[in-house]
C-alpha cells in the first residue's frame, strides 16, 4: 500500500514527473481525475509550499483550476472518492498544506 501525491491539470506541465509507476493503479481507482497527472513529492515545510506555489503562479494563469490529490493506491478499487476541497492559491497556506498531508485521502480542486 502506497500514498501518492498526483498533481492533475488540463494542460501538459513542463519539468514535472509524470505519473508513470502508479499511473494504473491509480486510474482503476476511477476517481475523476483532471487528464494530464504528475507524481510530486510534498513536506510540511514552508520552503516546499513556497515552491508549490511559485511553480503554479508559473505555469497557470489567472482562473485556471488543477487538482491536488492524496491518495493510497492497494488493490481496492470499490472505495469511495475521497473528499474534495475547492479553494483559491491564495488560501493554500500552510494550514491547508497541513489538512492535505494529513488526510488519509483527499483532493483540492485549486483556482489560480
Amino acid at each position: 500500500m502506497s500514498r501518492v501525491y498526483v498533481l492533475a491539470a488540463d494542460k501538459p506541465l513542463p519539468g514535472l514527473q509524470e505519473l508513470d509507476y502508479y499511473r494504473q493503479a491509480v486510474e482503476e481507482l476511477g476517481y475523476p481525475m483532471k487528464p494530464f497527472r504528475y507524481e510530486f513529492s510534498l513536506e510540511k515545510e514552508e520552503t516546499d509550499l513556497k515552491y508549490l506555489r511559485a511553480y503554479l503562479v508559473e505555469n497557470f494563469s489567472q482562473g485556471e483550476t488543477l487538482e491536488l490529490w492524496s491518495v493510497w493506491v492497494h488493490g481496492d478499487v470499490n472505495k469511495k472518492c475521497p473528499p474534495r476541497f475547492q479553494g483559491r492559491l491564495a488560501d493554500f497556506d500552510m494550514d491547508a498544506l497541513e489538512q492535505f498531508l494529513s488526510a488519509k485521502e483527499s483532493c483540492f480542486t485549486i483556482t489560480i
